[in-house]
């Protein structure tokens, strides 16, 4: 729910009037797969832009595919906040 708060051009004003009529449900996300995703789909993503697509890519050619998403932790332009909203949305297959 609070991540609504961040939607580009929302007032927090209008944000705190429909705050209690949300509901965090089980929907099913669209992950995006670590391993075989370019810099074009992951920068795509709201919470990824240009330059931590690139990381994750460059990290990838590196050291291989990707074992878990906590592996994400090791790449510098990712610190733990950014980790802690992205990771949800990633999948290792």
């Amino acid at each position: 729910v609070d991540r609504v708060a961040e939607t580009y051009g929302l007032p927090d004003s209008v944000f705190q009037q429909i705050k209690p009529q949300l509901k965090n449900t089980t929907a099913v996300v669209r992950k995006i797969s670590l391993n075989n995703s370019t810099v074009e789909e992951l920068k795509a993503h709201p919470y990824i832009g240009f330059s931590v697509a690139h990381a994750i890519v460059q990290y990838r050619k590196e050291h291989g595919n990707f074992s878990s998403i906590t592996e994400l932790q090791k790449i510098g332009a990712i610190d733990e906040k950014l980790y802690q909203k992205i990771s949800p949305y990633l999948e290792v297959e």
